[in-house]
């Protein structure tokens, strides 16, 4: 990113500013900016070029004060903002931001405060040497995000590999760590955006652009990663306390075809005393893959198979994709069609996809009728057929399932935002899955206003943990990504998204006795459990991997229950303060040198580290302890922190420290 800077056109110096009830504004040589505090811990900075964009956000749920307490001072060179908290200084030739902490240690400062290029905005923040950089949500680099290159823009992506980008979920926010002290940035814009993390340039800083918009960030103190955290989910808010059987063991495929065969999936589960609370339907059991409906000769009595599962305490998530099938008749298109509902081209012609169906169109979840719309829908088909949960899938949107026959372009898509304004898909494609999200939970409380609900996404945008859990997508049958999954939900955690998982045995490929194994052993300590694989892969139940592995999965799937107290108080740690549920060592031991790195283990809650075998044939592995006292679960011995040993762990085993 540091080279497209090089012509960067600079908002240049302050020209005059004027306080207000919760900041100041400020007058640009080349633009406008303000200065909102929006607590004492964080401060909101929005800076245009020339027409602000409609102040609205589809993160953003924190109650923006009316009047706020801050000392504000100014001499030739700065003006100065305190709050109890935080100091931000305006530098005022250029226009540029630099932010202390209550004990004057610079956290933050600009390089480039505020520019345009193309009707791109950047930003540009200088990196301290020893920094290291957290979050930016659904990523597959290392837990120290510093060196990477980024690009947010939610993208069906599947068995990528590590460093492999961008993935379906867009959060723009870090954190940096340096010095004792960390602190958070949220660049709250939904349009298609970068960032360059000390990776180019001799000159090591962190790049922002996004593709439009004005310049929107917030800066929140910690002190710490989990004071940040727990900042960052203020603001964009918190998960819900899910319903206890969520947070237990899930059995899918791609897919469950038939009601029998879903039978069969519970019958193996209870013939072989493995605990189960939920089974996921894939794309068969629709008919003709229009959502909404039923194959009525795969499952004949769906409302009556629901039933009987719900009587022996199991559970069935459908999944719904976005796409709605053109088909005279059918009636989704139907409504759509009547009301104008579907996503247009620039030049009115509804935008068609092809999806599953084949010839698509797409609901514009940006507008709230059409929400409300879909909405209804979901609640008319959970109410009718007694379904538990909500599976949304392909809703980057994922718009054409054969590239290779013909690419279809997203380029002149629009979208209608609230204010009736039509803009371009590069503005709003990284919101899509999260307002489906949306539509689909206000479904879910129309069905079941006095319960608490279950939605699973593929896609979504910083703030979906108020409506959904997240899975990472089409993954792969192998130890890379087995690996590859322990940053990345851990850096999902730290992004305020404490309800997350990754395809257990992995979705594409075919998973071998032994990687099995292991998998289910670090899949029981995913926030979300399920075991999941594609079609004409080999089976990939417990059982399919012969009597040890069957044992070894009824152990640790049984382990997850047996601890399910834990895990529930652990979600509602979530719930209440936005603490993640899988977090990386950093996150409880921030000034720990080695805990910074660590990416090979975790901590699932605050008391309980794992540490997985992540490699092909190991028996043993090395395990870091953190500072404190630690005891082997397994065998009651007690070490000592902030070392390194190395345990056995043969096949039947996981290293697991209290």
């Amino acid at each position: 990113m540091r080279e497209k800077m090089k012509k960067v056109e600079n908002a240049g110096k302050v020209i005059k500013y004027r306080r207000t009830p919760c900041g100041v504004d400020l007058t640009l040589e080349k633009g406008t900016a303000a200065i909102k505090i929006c607590s004492p811990e964080i401060i909101r900075v929005r800076v245009w070029e020339k027409e602000p964009e409609t102040d609205f956000s589809w993160a953003v749920v924190m109650k923006q004060p009316k009047k706020s307490d801050f000392k504000l001072t100014s001499d030739d060179h700065d003006l100065t903002i305190e709050t109890s908290v935080l100091k931000a200084v305006v530098h005022k030739n250029p226009f540029k931001m630099t932010f202390f902490d209550k004990s004057q240690r610079k956290l933050s400062e600009d390089a480039i405060g505020a520019g345009w290029k193309g009707g791109a905005v950047i930003c540009e923040k200088n990196a301290v040497p020893s920094e290291r950089f957290y979050g930016f949500g659904e990523k597959t680099f290392p837990i120290d995000r510093r060196g990477s290159k980024m690009v947010m823009w939610n993208t069906d992506n599947p068995f990528c590999k590590p460093g492999g980008d961008p993935l379906y979920v867009t959060i723009p926010f870090y954190i940096g760590l340096h010095s004792g002290a960390a602190y958070g940035v949220f660049f709250d814009s939904p349009w298609k955006s970068w960032f360059d993390v000390c990776a180019s340039g001799a000159k090591k800083t962190l790049g922002y652009k996004a593709a439009g918009g004005d310049l929107n960030y917030y800066f929140m103190a910690g002190p710490d990663v989990k004071g940040v955290v727990s900042n960052f989910t203020r603001l964009t808010g918190r998960m819900n306390l899910p319903p206890r059987w969520s947070i237990g063991n899930h059995q899918s495929r791609w897919s469950y075809k038939t009601e029998k065969r879903v039978r069969s999936i519970a019958k193996g589960f209870a013939d072989n005393n493995i605990p189960l609370d939920a089974v996921h339907l894939d794309i068969h059991y629709m008919d003709n893959y229009k959502v909404f409906t039923w194959n009525n000769s795969r499952f004949p009595e769906p409302k009556q198979l629901m039933d009987s599962f719900s009587k022996e305490g199991l559970g069935v998530i459908t999944i719904i994709d976005p796409g709605v099938k053109i088909e005279k008749g059918y009636e989704l298109y139907e409504e759509g069609l009547e009301n104008d509902y579907f996503c247009r081209r620039a030049d009115r012609r509804y935008f068609r996809g092809v999806v599953w169906p084949g010839d698509t169109v797409f609901p514009d979840f940006a507008r709230k009728d059409v929400r409300d719309w879909w909405a209804g829908h979901i609640a008319a088909f959970t109410a009718e057929n007694n379904v538990a949960g909500i599976w949304n899938d392909m809703n980057d949107p994922s718009v054409n399932i054969h590239p290779h026959k013909r690419m279809i372009s997203t380029d002149d898509l629009m979208h209608t935002e609230e204010d009736g304004k039509e803009v371009p898909h590069l503005k709003l494609r990284n919101i899509y899955g999260h307002a489906e999200a949306m539509a689909t939970m206000d479904g879910l409380k129309k069905a079941r206003p006095d319960e608490r609900h279950f939605i699973l996404t593929r896609s979504g945008y910083a703030g979906i943990q108020r409506f959904s859990a997240i899975w990472s997508g089409d993954n792969f049958s192998s130890w890379e990504h087995l690996r590859m999954s322990v940053p990345q939900l851990c850096n999902l955690g730290l992004s305020g998204a404490p309800f997350v998982g990754a395809d257990i045995g992995g979705f594409g490929g075919n998973c071998t006795p032994e990687l099995y194994a292991r998998w289910i052993q670090l899949g029981v300590f995913y926030p979300f459990c399920r075991t999941h694989t594609m079609l004409l892969s080999h089976p990939q139940e417990p059982w399919s991997f012969g009597s040890r592995v069957t044992r070894i999965a009824r152990e640790y799937i049984s382990l997850r229950y047996r601890l399910l107290p834990y895990i529930y108080n652990t979600f509602h740690e979530a719930a209440r303060d936005g603490a993640p549920v899988m977090r990386p060592l950093v996150y409880e031991f921030p000034n720990d040198d080695p805990c910074q790195t660590v990416e090979d283990e975790f901590l699932f809650g605050p008391s309980l580290l794992v540490a997985p075998v992540m490699q092909k044939g190991a028996v043993e592995r090395d395990v870091y302890l953190p500072p404190g006292e630690w005891i082997d679960f397994r065998t009651g011995k007690r070490y000592p922190g902030s070392c390194s040993i190395t345990v056995k762990a043969p096949l039947e085993e996981l290293p697991l420290f209290i």
